[in-house]
């Protein structure tokens, strides 16, 4: 009795076996694509011959050395170096055009100069694109001269039509104050001797050098 139940078990296992197998073979069948085979890949270089071989290598070596690989230079565009040069430039000046000096005004008034009054144009032009302030110099020694011109500088503005807040224009040390009297003088005295060697440095024609004789 106990002999053939082993046998049936024996004869059970045997069929699990068979139907798992015929099960995993029909899953890979089918998950095996149909059609042709890839081709092969193409080699990037077959390198036949010495000749070849080293042409190969200078111009790869040549790129890498010299020529360079186009998709690593970032460009930028045409004039983009001197604009910002002239942008740094703008900006160091713009403190100067919204600035009205004592020179802009008459002494021990608060009307303009004729050159203030050509700078106050030139400033009014230029306001709806300043975000700054306008800054009247300061008079340490009188400084109600100073206010009284600013207050002037705002009732200009709002006479020509642009009424500004009375905190866009202040009163301060102009941000150019200058030489010392010691440094103008230096400055004068090196003007002085750079004009006089002037004419032994570039001497006029005709002259005589070892290239081109007198001429």
């Amino acid at each position: 009795m106990n002999a053939r139940r082993q046998q049936m078990t024996r004869r059970t296992s045997i069929f699990m076996l068979i139907l798992f197998g015929s099960i995993v073979h029909e899953a890979a069948a089918q998950s095996i694509p149909t059609g042709p085979p890839p081709p092969p890949p193409r080699p990037v270089c077959t390198r036949r011959g010495r000749i070849h071989r080293m042409l190969h290598h200078t111009a790869h070596t040549l790129q890498d050395d010299f020529i360079g690989y186009p998709e690593a230079f970032v460009e930028p565009p045409l004039g983009s170096f001197v604009n910002r040069q002239f942008a740094v430039q703008v900006s160091k000046a713009d403190p100067h055009r919204f600035t009205l000096y004592q020179t802009d005004f008459l002494p021990g008034t608060d009307r303009f100069s004729p050159g203030g009054a050509a700078r106050f144009n030139l400033m009014y032009g230029r306001l709806p694109h300043w975000a700054g302030p306008i800054l009247v110099e300061w008079s340490p020694d009188e400084p109600e001269l100073a206010e009284s011109r600013r207050r002037a500088v705002l009732a200009t503005l709002a006479s020509a039509g642009m009424v500004l807040p009375a905190d866009r224009v202040l009163i301060g040390p102009s941000p150019y104050p200058g030489m010392l009297g010691v440094q103008a003088a230096d400055n004068h005295v090196n003007t002085i001797i750079r004009g006089q060697g002037a004419a032994p440095t570039f001497m006029l024609p005709p002259n005589e050098s070892a290239s081109m004789g007198v001429r």
